[in-house]
């Protein structure tokens, strides 16, 4: 099928009636045209259909100000879930630099004979060089202007400024010996931080595009360690969100990294469920229980 697109725009008053026709309870029009001068109608509509049964026709008694809340909730749990990822970001940023450069210099990254065979050196290097060139931070200039080789830089600098995805495919193209070093303490095999760092680096960029979460069917899921008991005990999809919360709960007590940011997420969660029963299944969310940690403190 090959149709052509034809649908017209609407102004925010022709979108509440839209809304209004198809059964949705709207108690203030100027409510809502000012939110829908805020949040792009096709945004909104995602949040709806949920509440539509069957499509773009609302389940009686639905109202305007129950969707937007949802939409609330689901912005807060981004912004939650970047404060969670952050510390983390910059936990992992910092270990492989330290690894790296400790065994193998400042410019351990430059060194192809520390990645695999299969991985595109090359190719790898001349995106992160042009990362640094597009960068304007003031020590990126100091370097330029006081050392010969820019914009080849130290580990601990390129680091700096090499974006979650360029730092996820360093991990991802070491040597197994050197990726084993990085994750040690982490209590979990290499190729599983390999997964995890992809899963972030997706996580973030969602986050960071203002995307739908909370119902998300996550299409690049982290590897879960089924043959450790801990891990099995806690039947997560790896689809869904809620595991990847018990990811960073996981990094976050073994590195000793603080928790205080875990909290807010669970509350979060927890007031999206209870606007429906079903909510907390579409985030992974754990049977029978609300949305809370993971993990024993280890003593």
């Amino acid at each position: 099928m090959d149709l052509e697109y034809t649908k017209p725009p609407l102004t925010y008053t022709q979108q509440v009636e839209l809304l209004q026709s198809r059964g949705l309870v709207i108690n203030s029009q100027a409510d809502a045209e000012r939110f829908l001068k805020q949040v792009n109608y096709y945004r909104f509509s995602a949040y709806c259909i949920p509440f539509q049964k069957p499509r773009d026709v609302f389940i009686p008694g639905t109202t305007f100000e129950k969707i937007t809340e949802l939409y609330r909730l689901d912005e807060a749990l981004r912004t939650g879930l970047v404060a969670l990822l952050s510390p983390v970001e910059i936990f992992l940023r910092t270990r492989i630099v330290y690894e790296l450069s400790h065994e193998w210099g400042a410019f351990s990254h430059y060194e192809s004979d520390n990645f695999r065979g299969d991985f595109n050196h090359a190719e790898w290097i001349a995106s992160v060089e042009e990362e640094v060139n597009r960068g304007k931070e003031e020590y990126l200039e100091h370097y330029r202007k006081t050392y010969r080789g820019f914009p080849r830089l130290p580990l601990w600098i390129a680091c700096e400024v090499m974006s979650l995805g360029s730092l996820s495919l360093l991990y991802k193209g070491l040597l197994p010996d050197l990726q084993r070093e990085i994750c040690s303490g982490l209590d979990i095999q290499q190729f599983v931080l390999v997964s995890w760092l992809h899963h972030i680096t997706y996580i973030r960029n969602i986050c960071a595009h203002h995307n739908r979460l909370w119902n998300r069917e996550l299409s690049i899921r982290p590897f879960i360690p089924r043959k450790d008991e801990r891990w099995k005990a806690l039947r997560l999809d790896p689809s869904r969100v809620f595991t990847t919360i018990a990811i960073l709960e996981w990094i976050c007590r073994k590195v000793e990294l603080p928790l205080c940011d875990i909290e807010p997420v669970f509350e979060v969660m927890n007031k999206i469920s209870t606007l429906d029963s079903r909510f907390s299944t579409w985030m992974g969310g754990p049977a029978g229980r609300k949305a809370g940690w993971c993990w024993e403190v280890e003593r």
